[in-house]
């Protein structure tokens, strides 16, 4: 039991790197489309994704639909 406890924390932190990893990468999309004049609307779109990812994976909004015993 400890051990899948274990895995699936790892597995965690894998995640969050990643999500951490993706977040930067749409920082210096957002950079450049800004520096580009692409306008308003494009750039609310990348920081609407960036507020979904953030919302989802570290404010664990996840957690509300898996069962109880999940988690």
């Amino acid at each position: 039991m400890a051990q899948k406890q274990n895995t699936h924390k790892q597995s965690g932190y894998g995640q969050v790197i990643i999500v951490g990893i993706v977040l930067a990468v749409l920082t210096v999309v957002e950079l450049i489309m800004a520096l580009n004049h692409w306008g308003a609307p494009s750039l609310l779109l990348v920081a609407s994704v960036k507020a979904v990812l953030v919302i989802y994976f570290f404010m664990h909004v996840s957690r509300v639909w898996t069962a109880e015993g999940e988690h």
